[in-house]
């Protein structure tokens, strides 16, 4: 399995540096094609018990969230609410991962996304990936988590405002995966992590080999889950809610 996710990674890294090579100086467009692509490759490897598309997530009380560059829900057992063409609203239920994709990266940028996953009051656990093209790098990105700024007078991150930091963070250039982790250097501390292996320290393919695996397990651990609890699955009335019975009718058709 090691082979085949490097098989995949490479194949994805290939297409990101063609759209680097032919379309250097317009962002949005490289933005926009960068988020085709990386939705491409995870429709193509997933398994199909997933459907990846971008879009909205609707939550039971109404409430819908900001657009997502992309979205890994549940299509076996959740149909959209609405789609039009390759856009959707889905139930909040139904989400597995909400992934957010940036061509470059500053500190204004960062700072934003940071307000963009702030945004998502989630009662469930969906994971928050982050994933950079062009990227900075780890010690740059600190800066950027020291320098946000909090409201009111606390300003670090705490257990409360931790938990709406993306989850995993990638960066193609340069290369690294962050996690969420207990981190230890002079004290014990919450914060993220990155590891490098052998041979493949810096390199693109190691960054885009741990996203992919973290995405693909993350959907494994899901479908375990899922067969052993299908119980808990929400009905789709649940959404729906009904106002004070003003009338009843009915057809009658025969004797019971």
């Amino acid at each position: 399995m090691v082979d085949y996710f490097r098989l995949v990674s490479d194949e994805l890294l290939i297409k990101l540096s063609q759209t680097k090579q032919f379309i250097k100086k317009h962002n949005p467009t490289i933005g926009v094609l960068t988020e085709e692509i990386l939705r491409s490759f995870l429709k193509t490897y997933l398994p199909n018990s997933v459907s990846v598309e971008q879009g909205f997530i609707l939550s039971e009380n109404g409430e819908m969230y900001k657009q997502c560059d992309i979205l890994i829900y549940d299509s076996l057992y959740y149909a959209p609410f609405y789609r039009i063409n390759d856009i959707v609203v889905v139930p909040s239920e139904s989400v597995l991962a909400v992934i957010e994709v940036k061509t470059t990266l500053t500190k204004k940028i960062f700072h934003k996304v940071i307000e963009y996953f702030e945004s998502f009051t989630f009662n469930q656990d969906i994971k928050k990936y982050l994933f950079v093209y062009y990227s900075t790098g780890i010690t740059k990105l600190s800066e950027y988590f020291h320098s946000y700024k909090h409201n009111g007078d606390y300003q670090q991150f705490d257990h409360d405002s931790f938990q709406f930091l993306p989850d995993e963070i990638t960066g193609i250039n340069d290369s690294f995966h962050l996690k969420k982790d207990y981190v230890v250097i002079s004290r014990d501390m919450m914060g993220y992590s990155s590891y490098f292996f052998e041979n493949e320290e810096g390199t693109e393919i190691s960054a885009l080999q741990n996203f992919f695996i973290s995405i693909y397990s993350l959907v494994e651990e899901y479908n375990e889950r899922n067969n052993k609890s299908m119980n808990s699955k929400k009905d789709r009335d649940s959404y729906y809610k009904k106002g004070e019975l003003k009338k009843y009718a009915a057809i009658e058709l025969f004797d019971m």
